[in-house]
C-alpha cells in the first residue's frame, strides 16, 4: 500500500464533498461570553490564527464586539469588528453563538479572499435601532432633499463608520448630530461577502438589526470615491439562514457571480414605524440585487424562501445578468413582491425566470407598483430591449400594483404562462390608492415604444373587486399570442378583459372571457388571426373571429327568407330583404373591417320571382355593419328586392 497517497488523499477532499472529515478543531478560549466586556480582541486572534483545514469552534454565548482599528488594509478607515482574510478551507462552527455590536451603522464580520469557507449556526445582532422617519414621505437614514435624511449622495458607499456626517444639515437646516455612537449615512451588515471571495456558504447562520443588510455580498465602497481595485466574488451561497429586522435589505448583494439564497427565512426588513399612508416605503427589500453603475449581481439563483413582512419589495433587482426566482412564499410587501428592472445601459435587467412562486398581500401602499414587475430598456432597439423572461406558474392572491398586477414593459422575447391571479389585498386602501390597473399589463404605454416577441398564455385571472377594471393589456407587441387564457371581471367597472393595442402580428384565440353587465370581452387591434374565443357579459355576447367566415344558407318565401346558419351568427344582427336586394346586417365587427363575400345559388332552379329567374348577383356594398347583396335578372335589369323572389335559395359566405 502506498501510505504517502493515502495520507495525501486525506488532506484534499474530493471535490464536492463536506470538509469536516479533513479538518482539525480550535476552541475559543479567552473572551466573555456573557456580553458584559468586549471580545473583539480575542475572537480576531483566534480567526488571525486558524488555518487551512480547521474548524473554528465558537462556544455559544454573547459576544459584545466593536470596530477594529488595528486591522489594516483598509484604505478609507472602515474596518469591521472582525476579520477572515485569505483563509482557505476554514469551518466556522458557531451553534448557539451570537456577536453583537452596540454602535449605529457599524459591520461585523467581513470575508476577505476567502475560499471554500463554511460559516453554520452563527448570529450577528447590530445596533437594533434606527433614525426616525419623516412622518409625510416616510424616509429616513436613506432619505432625499424630499424627506428625512438627503443621504442620496453617498449611501452605501461609507460602511462601519468610516465617514462623519454629524455637521451635515438635515432639510429642516439642523445638523444630522450621531445615533447610536455612529454616523448616520453610514453603513453597517452583519456579515460582509467583501471582495475576492470565492464557494463561500452559510448555513442556518441569523443576522438583524443593521442599519443596512444582515448578509451583504460586495460594497459600492469598494469603487467610489476612489476605485480600490478588488475582484468580484463567486458561488456565495446561503441556506437556511434567518435574516430579518434589517433596515435596508435583509439580503443584499453586488460584485458576485452566482450567489444563491435557498431555503431562507427573511422577515421584515425597513423601517419598523414604515407606514402605507406614507409618500415613499424606502428602503425594506427581502433580498437585494443592488441597483449600481459598478460590478453587479448577476446570475443570483433564489429559491424556496419564506419571504414576508418586508417594507417595500419581497426581491429587488435594478442590475443586469440574470435573476432566477423559483418557489418562494412571498406576502405582505407593501410596495411588490418581485421587481426586476432596466434603470440605464449598464443596469440591465434580462435572462430571468419566476415561476411557482405563491404571493399574497403585495402591493396596497400609496404608491404600490406590482405583485410582478419585469422591464427592459424603454425605447431602445430589438437589442437593448432583450428581456428573455420567463414568469409562469405563479399564484397570485390578493396583489395590487399601479403598473399591473403582473407588469412586463419594454421587452423582446417574453413568455407570461399559467399564473393564477385573484383578488386584492385586504389591506388595499382605495383612498389613498385611486389607480385602476390590469391584472397582465404586457407592454408599454407610448405608441412609439415596440415590444418586439411577446406570449401571454393559460393564464386564469379573477378578480371580482371593482379596483381591477381590466383583465389582460397587451400593447404595442410586434408579434405574439394572447391564447388560452381565462379572464373573470364579473363587476360592475369593468372596461376590458383582453385588450390588444396597436399591436401587429398578435394572435388572440382559444380564450374565454367572462364579464359582467358592462365592459367589451375582447378588443383586437392586430393583424394576427383572432378566433375561437369564447367571450360573454359586457356589451357583447360575442366578438369577432378574423380568418373565419359568416356562411349561411337563405331561402326565398316572397318574404325576409329562412335562413340556415353554417358559421358566425354571432355576427350576424338581422338578414332583411330591401330595394337592391339582399342586406345582411353586421355586429360585433372591428371598426373599418372590409368583409370578402361570396354568393352562389343553392338549388338547380335558381331564384325565380314570378316567372323570372335571377341570374345577376353582386355585392352592392360591404362593411364592418352591413354587407348588401344586389340581385337582378340581368345586368341591365332592374333590382329585385328579396321579399319579391318565392321559390329558390342562395348560399352566402362571408369573411371577416
Amino acid at each position: 500500500m502506498d501510505f504517502a497517497n493515502e495520507e495525501q488523499s486525506k488532506m484534499t477532499p474530493p471535490n464536492n464533498k463536506d470538509l469536516s472529515a479533513y479538518m482539525s478543531s480550535i476552541t475559543l478560549q479567552a473572551g466573555d461570553p456573557t456580553g458584559r466586556v468586549q471580545s473583539t480582541a480575542e475572537l480576531q486572534a483566534l480567526f488571525d490564527k486558524s488555518a487551512t483545514g480547521d474548524t473554528i469552534v465558537i462556544p455559544p454565548g454573547l459576544y459584545w464586539v466593536e470596530k477594529n482599528k488595528a486591522l489594516t488594509d483598509f484604505p478609507n478607515n472602515d474596518q469591521p469588528c472582525l476579520l477572515l482574510r485569505g483563509k482557505k478551507n476554514i469551518r466556522i462552527s458557531a451553534w448557539g453563538a451570537t456577536f453583537e455590536t452596540r454602535t449605529h451603522a457599524q459591520g461585523i464580520l467581513e470575508l476577505q479572499l476567502c475560499e471554500d469557507i463554511v460559516i453554520e449556526g452563527l448570529k450577528t445582532k447590530g445596533y437594533g435601532k434606527f433614525p426616525p422617519l419623516d412622518p409625510v414621505t416616510g424616509y429616513g437614514e436613506k432619505g432625499t432633499t424630499a424627506g428625512g435624511y438627503p443621504t442620496s449622495g453617498y449611501w452605501n458607499y461609507y460602511k462601519n463608520n468610516s465617514f462623519d456626517t454629524s455637521a451635515k444639515l438635515k432639510n429642516d437646516g439642523i445638523p444630522f448630530g450621531t445615533f447610536g455612537g455612529g454616523f448616520i449615512g453610514n453603513i453597517g451588515s452583519g456579515i460582509l461577502i467583501h471582495r475576492g471571495c470565492r464557494r463561500i456558504t452559510l448555513e442556518k447562520c441569523e443576522s438583524y438589526g443593521f442599519n443596512y443588510a444582515g448578509f451583504l455580498i460586495g460594497h459600492l465602497g469598494d469603487y467610489f470615491p476612489a476605485n480600490l481595485g478588488y475582484s468580484d466574488n463567486s458561488d456565495i451561497k446561503f441556506i437556511n439562514c434567518y435574516g430579518h429586522d434589517n433596515y435596508s435589505a435583509n439580503f443584499a448583494m453586488s460584485a458576485v457571480d452566482r450567489p444563491e439564497v435557498i431555503d431562507c427565512l427573511i422577515e421584515r426588513a425597513g423601517h419598523p414605524n414604515a407606514s402605507k399612508t406614507h409618500t415613499y416605503v424606502d428602503p425594506g427589500y427581502g433580498i437585494n440585487m443592488v441597483g449600481t453603475n459598478y460590478s453587479k449581481a448577476r446570475d443570483g439563483l433564489f429559491h424556496a424562501n419564506t419571504i414576508r413582512g418586508n417594507k417595500r419589495k419581497g426581491i429587488d433587482a435594478h442590475s443586469g445578468g440574470g435573476m432566477i426566482a423559483t418557489d418562494n412564499f412571498i406576502a405582505d410587501s407593501m410596495v411588490c413582491g418581485i421587481f426586476y428592472q432596466y434603470v440605464n445601459s449598464t443596469q440591465y435587467a434580462r435572462d430571468s425566470i419566476i415561476a411557482n412562486n405563491k404571493m399574497v398581500n403585495c402591493g396596497y401602499a400609496r404608491n404600490p407598483l406590482a405583485a410582478i414587475a419585469l422591464e427592459g430598456a424603454r425605447g431602445g432597439t430589438k437589442a437593448t430591449q432583450e428581456l428573455n423572461a420567463l414568469v409562469k406558474n405563479n399564484h397570485i392572491k390578493k396583489c395590487f400594483g399601479t403598473y399591473g398586477i403582473i407588469f412586463v414593459g419594454a421587452f423582446d422575447r417574453v413568455s407570461i404562462e399559467g399564473n393564477i391571479i385573484h383578488g386584492v389585498p385586504d389591506q388595499l386602501d382605495k383612498t389613498i390608492t385611486a389607480f385602476n390597473p390590469c391584472a397582465i399589463y404586457c407592454g408599454y404605454s407610448v405608441a412609439t415604444q415596440p415590444n418586439y416577441s411577446g406570449n401571454v398564455s393559460h393564464n386564469e385571472v379573477e378578480i371580482e373587486d371593482s379596483a381591477i377594471p381590466i383583465g389582460i393589456m397587451v400593447r404595442n407587441l410586434q408579434e405574439g399570442t394572447v391564447s388560452g387564457n381565462t379572464v373573470k371581471l364579473p363587476h360592475s367597472a369593468a372596461k376590458n378583459g383582453i385588450k390588444l393595442w396597436n399591436c401587429d402580428k398578435v394572435g388572440a384565440f382559444g380564450n374565454t372571457v367572462r364579464l359582467g353587465t358592462i365592459g367589451e370581452p375582447l378588443t383586437a387591434e392586430t393583424n394576427g388571426t383572432v378566433l375561437a374565443n369564447t367571450l360573454t357579459g359586457g356589451n357583447a355576447a360575442y366578438q369577432p373571429i378574423q380568418g373565419q367566415p359568416v356562411a349561411f344558407r337563405i331561402a326565398a318565401n316572397s318574404g325576409n327568407g329562412v335562413v340556415t346558419y353554417k358559421a358566425g351568427i354571432q355576427f350576424v344582427n338581422s338578414i332583411v330583404s330591401n330595394t337592391y336586394g339582399l342586406a345582411v346586417n353586421l355586429k360585433n365587427v372591428p371598426s373599418g373591417t372590409t368583409p370578402f363575400v361570396k354568393v352562389m345559388d343553392a338549388g338547380s332552379g335558381g331564384l325565380v320571382a314570378g316567372s323570372t329567374v335571377m341570374g345577376y348577383y353582386y355585392i352592392r356594398s360591404a362593411s364592418h355593419t352591413q354587407v348588401m347583396v344586389g340581385i337582378k335578372a340581368n345586368q341591365t335589369a332592374s333590382h329585385t328586392p328579396f321579399n319579391r323572389l318565392k321559390t329558390g335559395a342562395l348560399d352566402i359566405e362571408i369573411t371577416i
